[in-house]
């Protein structure tokens, strides 16, 4: 099974420019029919912050547009978008499966450093579970929540396959991005895909640095500081192989 990884330079606050831009990748021929395609944290817009609630109005629409793409191509697409619910916008991260919107679940883990708790109402630890795709046993962790490794063990309790990290992390933490991304698969004995924002966005400069990890903690695939398309021909049953060669109790 490919999966591929997304490293995306956005316009804060441009959601058609966007858009267009991951359309277009989406439609082209470097993807593939019958993949995985995780998309950066708030690909639509950006952490254009007070605008959140306008962006938000125009999340259905772009539900309904990947919807399209991923019956067209059999595409599982992931990543995650402002919604809003009961007059409060949440980081959503979402499973579009073959046309079907499978599973969502907000953040968890808000950044404080960039204020995220002062625009986005966090989710809650109950939230945090696998779904059950077409690619897999997915699970998120989004952007800051690679550092809490108790959400990791949880994820890898339910059985996880393919760890899910959609980002939006700045360039100053490069490092830990790349040593949590890695240390993430080899304790979890799981693939971990990694889609992050690069160069300058608004203020912030960010990493790149997204990354496709086997479950050994092999490199299958990296894009440091470019826009790009990663890709890697994964195999669940390594997965299996490698936890059946070090055994981990749980």
């Amino acid at each position: 099974m490919l999966v591929y990884s997304l490293q995306l330079n956005l316009e804060l606050g441009n959601v058609d420019s966007n858009m267009k831009k991951i359309y277009d990748i989406l439609n082209s021929r470097k993807i593939k029919s019958d993949s995985l395609v995780l998309l950066p944290e708030m690909f639509s817009c950006g952490f254009d912050n007070d605008n959140l609630i306008e962006h938000s109005k125009k999340t259905p629409k772009i539900y309904r547009e990947l919807q399209e793409i991923s019956k067209e191509k059999k595409l599982v697409i992931a990543g995650t978008l402002p919604e809003r619910k009961k007059n409060e916008v949440y980081n959503m991260g979402f499973v579009i499966d073959n046309g079907e919107i499978t599973a969502k679940r907000p953040k968890v883990k808000l950044f404080t450093p960039t204020n995220e708790h002062k625009y986005f109402k966090a989710g809650k630890n109950i939230h945090i579970d696998i779904t059950e795709s077409s690619a897999g046993n997915l699970g998120f962790m989004i952007c800051f929540e690679l550092r809490f490794p108790n959400i990791s063990y949880h994820l890898r309790k339910k059985d996880v396959e393919i760890i899910l990290v959609p980002a939006q992390w700045g360039k100053e933490r490069v490092e830990h991005l790349k040593i949590l991304s890695r240390a993430r698969a080899v304790e979890t004995q799981s693939f971990v895909v990694v889609s992050n924002t690069v160069g300058k966005i608004g203020e912030v400069e960010y990493a790149g640095h997204s990354g496709i990890y086997s479950p050994w903690g092999d490199i299958l695939d990296i894009e440091r500081n470019d826009e790009g398309v990663l890709w890697a021909d994964v195999d669940l049953d390594e997965v299996y192989k490698v936890r059946n060669k070090i055994k981990m109790e749980l």
